[in-house]
C-alpha cells in the first residue's frame, strides 16, 4: 500500500494566491465493488469504470476552507488488476465529479473539460478550486460554481466552524465565538483568485493512514480554536 501512495499520487495545481496549505493527506484503498468510503458519504461503483479492480482514496485535510474552519477534500483513483489507471474522481462541495475515463474517447480534453491529464501513466493531474478546494479535472470546470469569486471575498468566513459531528466530540462553542471565527477568516484570508495555477509541492511526509488522519482532526480543530482564543467547552455549536 505504501508504494501505491506515491506511485498513484495525484498531481495538484492550486491558485497562485491560494492562502491555505494541505496539512495532512490520508490514504486508504477499497477492493470491493459497493464498499462504502469511511470518510465520505458514498459507495464505490466499479461498474462506472470497466476493468476497475480497486480504488485508492486520497483524503486532503486543510485547517480552513475560505468560508469555514475545517476542510476535507478527496481524490479517488481507480486501478485495474494490471495496475493501470482506468478512472478518477474528485470531491465537489459534498458530491463528486468524474475526472477520467480511460475507455471513453468522448471525454477527450480537446472536446470537453471533463478528462484530466495523466503524467507518467499513473499520476492524474487535478486542479483545486481557489479557497474552496474542490478537486477538478480542469480549471474551466470551476466556472460552473456561481460563487467562484464571491466565496473568496464577500462571502468568506460565513460558516465559522463547520465540521462533521464525528470530529466535534468535546468541542462546543458559543454563537459569539462562531462569529469571531467567521470574522477571523474574512479578515485574514479573503482574496481574489488569480485563476493562474501552480503545481503544489507534496512530500512523502505529508501522507498518513486515513485512520490516523481521522484521529488527528479533532486535535487540529482544537489547535486552531486555541490559536483564536476560543473556549470550545462553551455552548453547543449550531450550524
Amino acid at each position: 500500500m505504501e508504494q501505491d501512495i506515491v506511485k498513484y499520487e495525484p498531481i495538484i495545481y492550486m491558485d497562485k494566491k491560494e492562502p491555505f496549505r494541505l496539512k495532512k493527506i490520508g490514504f486508504t484503498e477499497y477492493s470491493e465493488d459497493g464498499a462504502r468510503s469511511s470518510s465520505f458519504n458514498r459507495a464505490f461503483d466499479f461498474g462506472n469504470y470497466p476493468k476497475a479492480a480497486r480504488v485508492l482514496e486520497y483524503v486532503y485535510y486543510l485547517d480552513y476552507d475560505i468560508q469555514h474552519l475545517y476542510d476535507l477534500e478527496h481524490i479517488w483513483i481507480y486501478v485495474d488488476k494490471n495496475g493501470a489507471v482506468v478512472g478518477a474522481e474528485g470531491s465537489y462541495h459534498g458530491r463528486f465529479l468524474c475526472a477520467y475515463r480511460k475507455d471513453n474517447s468522448s471525454f477527450d480534453s480537446k472536446r470537453a473539460v471533463a478528462r484530466a491529464e495523466i503524467e507518467n501513466k499513473s499520476h492524474v493531474v487535478m486542479y483545486s478550486q481557489p479557497g474552496k478546494h474542490a478537486m477538478l479535472a480542469s480549471p474551466e470546470l470551476m466556472w460552473i460554481y456561481p460563487e467562484l469569486f464571491t466565496a473568496c471575498d464577500r462571502l468568506s468566513g460565513i460558516n465559522g466552524l463547520d465540521a462533521p459531528e464525528r470530529y466535534l466530540e468535546g468541542i462546543k462553542i458559543s454563537d459569539e465565538d462562531n462569529r469571531r471565527i467567521a470574522e477571523y477568516i474574512k479578515a485574514n484570508y479573503s482574496f481574489v483568485p488569480s485563476m493562474e495555477f501552480v503545481r503544489y509541492d507534496i512530500s512523502d511526509g505529508d501522507y498518513v493512514r486515513l485512520q490516523d488522519l481521522q484521529e488527528m482532526i479533532p486535535g487540529f480543530i482544537k489547535a486552531e480554536l486555541d490559536k483564536l482564543g476560543v473556549d470550545y467547552g462553551g455552548q453547543v455549536y449550531k450550524d
